[in-house]
């Protein structure tokens, strides 16, 4: 990892990583007040030596030149301070519960460098008790010297002795805990933490997120990728605005001529828009870019072949209850089916009545039958169900010339997007790419992930209907009679002719469907394109 990646990682993870070092430091402070309250409390004392005595016997002038002296003797008391029976007398001077031996070694001393003064420190659970205990301490060590200098003849006069030379001051605030050293130590394990944490999403963060991750995925071209606006999203009454600002227009020409040159050899005339999973703007992005290609000049036709959800209809506001469903079926004519829109040179064909067997008639001949001849006079655009919802799309994408799959960054999974591929690669059909939807554009997200182009809800079930719509989406016709495929013209099955195809009326013989445009349904009616809306 280099150091620009370590860089965005912590970007990326700003939020967990402010959240871990809060936690860690209240978790740190709130611990402390686990931890019992001690209190430190330090007396002086003095050791002093005299060469006269009082009638008593004690010292009452200080000798000149025994300082050195003096300061010797103080050294040689400091043991004295951990003794058992200096830690006895304490416990007995003022009742305390503890052992002599945990008194005595609770007991701190220091000696100044420059003078024969003892500093003696208590430590207790209450300022009373500590500075209590510092003061005896001073005492019983004081009577347990004089009495090792006398050899206990109390009569004796000593010309060395400690005395106390500073009481203990009351503390105000307890030594411990250091609620400050918690809270930095509680602060510090948060964030290692939330940097563990950070690393491990970084390293099973599967989604989607720049070119150089749909190419490590799939091996795909970026077809195009479009910004995260409102103007490239359906409206609240579900209608899809025209995108008006440059950025947003610019981006769906730049799909638009990838696509035109995606294969120069064999330039795609029909072409499949469908996603890995439900909710990543497939149909959004087809009928933006339907309307891009027909203001192009290009006579362009937009199949809602998404049977379980439809959104063509509603997305440019045109009657949806007569469409594709029904073509398919040979119950009305294509001029029927077809509608014109308020796109100059762009057609609309709606998905019709939704059909209890949607799979059915998408994969059936008629289907491929009428991509082939549609594809002879618009761009047909077909707008098909996710692939890992249901096998729509793969059937398709086997009439069509090829499929475009929808992407959204920090939304698809890379291993969803693989599938998809492999899906439609396993029936033989072509994929000419990926588009990147809904693109962050901010600067934040651009120094977190990178560049979306150049280097910039997890589909968590995958099947029919996962929480997405398509169960309760799905409309039983009010026939109680399933549509006969049979008079769709039965499954797909390659032509054996170039010059004609073939469907299978009512009454089971074939008719030709001439290279001249003309398509004659089940019923033997002519269906032509809807010429009024190029």
């Amino acid at each position: 990892m280099t150091i620009e990646d370590f860089l965005r990682l912590l970007l990326r993870n700003l939020f967990l990583l402010i959240l871990g070092v809060a936690l860690g430091a209240a978790a740190g402070f709130g611990f402390s007040f686990s931890k019992p309250e001690v209190y430190s409390a330090s007396a002086l004392g003095y050791v002093s030596a005299s060469s006269q005595t009082d009638e008593a016997g004690n010292p009452i002038q200080q000798a000149s030149g025994n300082m050195q002296f003096q300061y010797s003797k103080a050294q040689s008391y400091l043991p004295l301070f951990n003794t058992r029976a200096v830690g006895q007398s304490i416990v007995d001077d003022l009742g305390l519960q503890a052992s002599p031996d945990a008194v005595a070694g609770s007991l701190q001393t220091q000696l100044d460098p420059n003078a024969p003064i003892i500093t003696v420190t208590a430590f207790a659970g209450s300022a009373q008790e500590a500075s209590d205990i510092a003061n005896a301490a001073v005492e019983a060590t004081a009577d347990e010297a004089r009495t090792l200098e006398t050899g206990g003849n109390e009569d004796a006069a000593v010309s060395v002795q400690l005395a106390t030379y500073q009481n203990a001051v009351l503390p105000g605030a307890p030594e411990s805990p250091d609620r400050l050293r918690f809270l930095a130590a509680g602060a510090a394990a948060g964030l290692l933490i939330a940097l563990a944490v950070a690393w491990l999403r970084d390293r099973n963060d599967s989604r989607i997120r720049t070119a150089d991750d749909i190419a490590e995925a799939v091996d795909l071209p970026l077809l195009g990728t479009l910004p995260d606006v409102k103007e490239l999203g359906r409206a609240k009454n579900g209608t899809l605005p025209d995108p008006k600002t440059f950025g947003a227009r610019e981006a769906i020409r730049k799909l638009r001529t990838n696509l035109r040159y995606v294969d120069v050899d064999a330039p795609p005339h029909s072409i499949v828009v469908t996603s890995s999973a439900p909710g990543e703007g497939k149909s959004i992005v087809a009928g933006n870019l339907a309307r891009v290609m027909a203001r192009a000049g290009q006579p362009t036709l937009l199949i809602d072949a998404d049977l379980r959800r439809p959104m063509v209809a509603d997305q440019f506001g045109v009657d949806g209850a007569v469409g594709l469903s029904q073509l398919l079926a040979a119950s009305v004519s294509l001029e029927d089916a077809v509608q014109p829109s308020s796109t100059q040179l762009l057609s609309l064909l709606p998905a019709g009545q939704v059909p209890p067997n949607p799979s059915e008639l998408l994969g059936s001949r008629r289907m491929k039958e009428l991509i082939e001849e549609l594809s002879r006079s618009y761009f047909v655009i077909i707008d098909a169900p996710p692939v890992l919802a249901v096998t729509d799309a793969q059937l398709l994408a086997r009439h069509a010339d090829g499929a475009i799959l929808v992407a959204v960054p920090g939304q698809t999974r890379s291993f969803g997007l693989t599938r998809s591929v492999e899906a439609i690669r396993g029936v033989s059909a072509k994929v000419y790419g990926v588009v990147m939807n809904r693109a962050s554009s901010s600067r934040f997200t651009r120094l977190a992930y990178g560049d979306a182009e150049y280097g910039y809800a997890s589909y968590g079930k995958y099947g029919y209907g996962a929480a997405t719509g398509y169960d309760t989406a799905t409309v039983v016709p009010d026939s109680d009679d399933e549509v006969d495929v049979e008079q769709a013209g039965g499954p797909a099955e390659p032509l054996t002719s170039v010059g004609a195809a073939h469907v299978v009326t009512d009454s089971g013989s074939d008719a030709n469907l001439e290279d001249t445009g003309e398509l004659r349904s089940a019923r033997g009616r002519r269906a032509a394109p809807n010429r009024d809306a190029e």
